[in-house]
């Protein structure tokens, strides 16, 4: 059987639970915004996120003699508890962080085989080890929440670049003992 973490993973579905992250959407416009991925694809990948209850639609509506759907996310849907990552084996990690890894991988590898401009492209990646006590921590995640959570919403416009904000946290190994 799949595990949530290895369905949300699947980088179709995790394209369309980014867009519909920041508000509710119909097909038409995840289409826009998903371009590389087929119609049909699509529907079947919205087919299994709603029937795993990930998503769900807030709204049909009759246009042309079709159904228009309009999606929206269901709360904390696509997050693993830290009570489901502690269930987790250490290989179901590794499947899923490599599965992550992979993802961001392929995003990478599609921006610099495209029409790159290295000096004026929202571009650039870094490992920077910093130390925190946990007061620190809480007070780091916060004010990353904060500044970040305000963007989130923004829809696609001709004024706005599409930018992937790739987190990573990696403690430093404890030593047995």
């Amino acid at each position: 059987m799949q595990s949530k973490a290895d369905f949300i993973l699947h980088p179709v579905r995790m394209k369309i639970i980014q867009q519909l992250s920041k508000g509710p959407a119909t097909v038409m416009e995840l289409k826009e915004w998903v371009t590389e991925v087929p119609q049909a694809t699509l529907y079947r990948h919205l087919n299994l996120l709603s029937k795993n209850e990930i998503i769900y639609v807030i709204e049909e509506k009759k246009v042309r003699g079709a159904v228009e759907r309009t999606y929206a996310m269901n709360q904390n849907s696509t997050y693993i508890t830290a009570e489901e990552a502690a269930n987790l084996s250490k290989e179901e990690h590794m499947k899923m962080f490599m599965t992550f890894v992979s993802n961001v991988t392929g995003e990478v590898e599609a921006y610099l085989n495209g029409n790159t401009n290295l000096k004026t492209d929202i571009f650039g990646y870094n490992q920077l080890d910093i130390y925190l006590n946990d007061e620190e921590w809480e007070e780091l995640s916060r004010g990353m929440q904060e500044i970040i959570g305000k963007y989130v919403p923004n829809r696609p416009s001709q004024d706005k670049k599409k930018v992937k904000l790739v987190q990573m946290l990696v403690p430093e190994p404890k030593k047995n003992g």
